[in-house]
């Protein structure tokens, strides 16, 4: 049965079970999900083969008090390190990023849209204007080129307006 390893600059958890393998649950704060490391044990989704795991010894609680249950918010106040590496802390900053991104580039309005529409409108007439004036077909290309340009960008802005706030 693995036990965690004392303080490292992960958080590790341990869940023994039976037989000669164990689970220990690896998370390092950046992801809300854990790595679960498994010492000889069966395929996973997702998983890191341990070789060898060098037991260092017991950890003395009194110098690195963390307890095997859920860290409260409470608790957290003492060990200030700690908090951006828990799961509530590290989700309240992805959302907080989140936020800071939509303000920085807000959905496209219906307005948006709509000018949007126009221009495609617009740049679609330009061209079968120059294709009735028998033009070059270096003015042709040009203008067609705008227009697909005007194209993919109402496309994205349609893509982008269908979009719900919040975490993706």
């Amino acid at each position: 049965m693995a036990e965690p390893v004392g303080p490292s600059r992960s958080g590790v958890g341990s869940r023994p079970v039976g037989g000669s393998f164990a689970f220990l649950e690896l998370n390092d704060g950046f992801c809300p999900a854990n790595l679960q490391v498994i010492v000889e044990g069966t395929k996973q989704r997702v998983e890191l083969r341990v070789e060898n795991v060098h037991h260092v010894g017991p950890v003395d609680p009194a110098k690195y008090p963390l307890p095997k249950t859920r860290l409260t918010l409470e608790f957290l106040r003492d060990i200030v390190h700690f908090r951006p590496r828990t799961n509530m802390i590290s989700a309240v900053a992805r959302i907080q990023k989140v936020e800071k991104e939509l303000i920085k580039n807000p959905p496209p309005s219906e307005a948006d849209i709509e000018a949007a529409k126009a221009l495609v409108k617009e740049k679609g007439e330009v061209v079968a204007q120059i294709k009735s004036a028998k033009a070059g077909k270096a003015g042709i290309t040009a203008s067609v080129a705008e227009l697909n340009k005007a194209k993919e960008n109402l496309s994205r802005l349609e893509e982008r307006s269908k979009l719900k706030p919040g975490i993706p």
